[in-house]
């Protein structure tokens, strides 16, 4: 299995800030998609290493459906 890319999130985590990213930009800056299992991603993933590595942990928060009523 090919390494994870991250040089392209790095910066965001020497920032020393809270951020969070997308489905797509994860994907985008890292060149796969994120994994499907939340639990994996929260603790065993390569995401999570690399979050831990600079003193990150991660919190998933769902995605949002937003219904409006047609008019």
């Amino acid at each position: 299995m090919a390494k994870l890319n991250f040089e392209r999130i790095t910066p965001l985590f020497e920032s020393n800030r809270e951020f969070s990213l997308t489905e797509s930009q994860y994907e985008r800056s890292v060149g796969k998609p994120l994994p499907k299992y939340y639990y994996y991603l929260k603790n065993n993933s390569a995401l999570a290493r690399e979050a831990q590595k600079h003193g990150y942990y991660i919190e998933i928060k769902e995605k949002t459906v937003c219904l409006k009523k047609v008019i």
